[in-house]
């Protein structure tokens, strides 16, 4: 726990914070498809879906079967030994494979040779439109990361207000008891860096003026700013403040299978905004969107960025997790404890900005310039 701060201190805020995760364990009732005798026997999950029993058919030379998700993707296993396939479908994109594994767990590796870039296309294509959210391309050359029995895993990451951590650590617990919920979900957050570009000339002016943007981050995360924003001009003579901020990063670990569900519940409970629009602060303003990452970016992205659909701002990530981090989680449990740190943080958030005001009304009084009055349109 944080320790009580001297008066005129910074704040301290805690660096780590471990969510509780969503665990479904599965049911595999028999190692490798040689065994299956009946539909009893059959994984209850595969890659994308839960069996559907009633498709269970005996085979020429073996057996057939299908596993269905509620958002209509699909898998097809086709057991005849060694010329065993397995199709696949996720938002009507399918890939077909053969299929060599001997035991159910080998599929692992038969996911990892199905490259999903089309599927994330697909995912993008559905969500973009309606959150504050960037999918990220999964590059051809890149491994593909998945896992047995849930098939390929994403990344999701997100920027959370101090203020809000609470909240989140409460939704992770009732995602716990979410029957919708079908796959294992583990995240974390850590306190971190980034960089946004408000480009002059295309936002309001509060957010092109060093107090205003101060004001603007504090207010909307309840972390310090880095530094004082610096106006920047780029070869092309684009000018732009240049904003580096510190803030805690949601880190969570998901399947494809469940990304968009997944992405509905935090939407649902006020952490990724909509898309578009002109609407400003926390989670709306494009400086607070979410990303969601082929698994295993997180740690090899390095300066990931990107603008968000006016063009307006660009964000920077100079990484967006740390594999030393993840590891020292391993020291910290216990929800008590937890909600402890997330109690020291928001004190540290409110008196943070308490302090961010006062300097503000400090500096008008001392003559200081103020910032531009924020238009009527944003809120």
């Amino acid at each position: 726990m944080a320790e009580t701060t001297p008066a005129g201190a910074a704040p301290a805020f805690p660096k780590l914070l471990k969510l509780p995760p969503i665990e479904r364990p599965a049911h595999i009732p028999v190692a490798t498809p040689a065994e299956v005798k009946a539909a009893a026997d059959l994984p209850d999950r595969l890659l994308l879906g839960d069996l559907a029993p009633e498709t269970f058919r005996f085979e020429k030379k073996g057996w057939s079967a299908e596993w269905r998700d509620a958002d209509g993707h699909k898998a097809r296993y086709r057991y005849a030994g060694h010329l065993s396939s397995l199709e696949l479908s996720y938002e009507g994109e399918e890939a077909v494979t053969l299929v060599t594994a001997e035991r159910f767990a080998e599929l692992a590796q038969t996911a990892q040779n199905i490259h999903p870039a089309a599927w994330l296309d697909k995912l993008a294509a559905r969500l973009e439109p309606r959150y504050n959210l960037r999918v990220f391309p999964h590059r051809e050359d890149d491994a593909v990361g998945a896992s047995f029995p849930d098939g390929h895993l994403l990344t999701l990451v997100m920027p959370v207000a101090a203020d809000r951590l609470m909240a989140l650590f409460e939704l992770h617990k009732a995602l716990q008891q979410d029957a919708a919920i079908r796959t294992n979900i583990d995240a974390y957050l850590r306190l971190h860096f980034s960089v946004v570009n408000y480009l002059e000339g295309r936002n309001p002016a509060m957010l092109t003026h060093p107090a205003g943007l101060v004001l603007h981050h504090v207010n909307a995360l309840g972390t310090p700013a880095g530094e004082l924003p610096a106006r920047e001009v780029d070869e092309a003579g684009q000018a732009a403040w240049t904003l580096r901020r510190s803030h805690y990063l949601y880190v969570a670990h998901c399947s494809l299978r469940e990304a968009g569900r997944f992405v509905r519940r935090l939407a649902e409970a006020g952490f990724i905004g909509e898309a578009g629009g002109t609407r400003e602060g926390y989670p709306h303003g494009p400086e607070f969107g979410a990303a969601l990452l082929p698994f295993g970016y997180e740690y090899a992205a390095k300066n990931a960025y990107w603008f968000d659909q006016g063009r307006r701002r660009r964000m920077v990530y100079p990484d967006f997790a740390d594999a030393e981090d993840r590891n020292a989680l391993g020291g910290t449990s216990g929800d008590v404890w937890v909600k402890a740190l997330i109690r020291d943080a928001q004190k540290a958030a409110d008196q943070l900005k308490a302090d961010t005001v006062q300097a503000f009304a400090e500096g008008l009084r001392e003559g200081g310039a103020a910032p531009p009055r924020e238009p009527s349109s944003l809120h």
